[in-house]
């Protein structure tokens, strides 16, 4: 049996809005390290779940360490993720992250005593977000040899 040629040009128009459908959130109009704060053509964004309105930026790790990663996760409000490859373990701002652990998420916990403390998160959630800008600055230790890692924790940037 024949379509009728209407219908066959009214399928294929349908598939092709459907798939410009899918396609138009991943034309970004305003970018943001944050991606709860990327606008996209017709406000639709592209399927996830990461809505985080502040984020982490300017991460600088010194020195760099082959087995010791620490990367930023923006997802949700900016942590930091560390995975330990070493043979001795890595504490940061008052956390350890033992030997053979990876993407341990670390949230900003507050000051205390004019230095940064983290807190572990089983998430990518971050509760800390400052009213500003803020430069965290933290000492780490990965057996006697000393890291530093500094980084930026914006204030919600939309």
């Amino acid at each position: 049996m024949k379509m009728p040629r209407i219908k066959k040009q009214l399928l294929t128009l349908s598939i092709l809005l459907l798939l410009l459908g899918t396609a138009v959130g991943c034309i970004i109009i305003k970018d943001s390290p944050a991606p709860g704060c990327v606008k996209y053509l017709f406000g639709c964004a592209p399927i996830g779940g990461c809505f985080g309105k502040s984020a982490i930026t300017d991460l600088e790790v010194e020195p760099t360490i082959d087995c010791l990663k620490i990367e930023i996760n923006n997802c949700s409000g900016g942590i930091l993720e560390v995975t330990n490859n070493c043979d001795k373990p890595f504490v940061l701002g008052g956390v350890e992250i033992r030997p053979s652990e990876y993407n341990v998420g670390l949230d900003v916990l507050g000051k205390e005593d004019g230095r940064y403390l983290l807190t572990g998160t089983c998430s990518n959630f971050s509760d800390y977000i400052p009213a500003e800008d803020e430069l965290i600055e933290l000492v780490g230790a990965l057996g006697d040899q000393k890291i530093r890692v500094s980084c930026i924790k914006t204030k919600e940037l939309c």
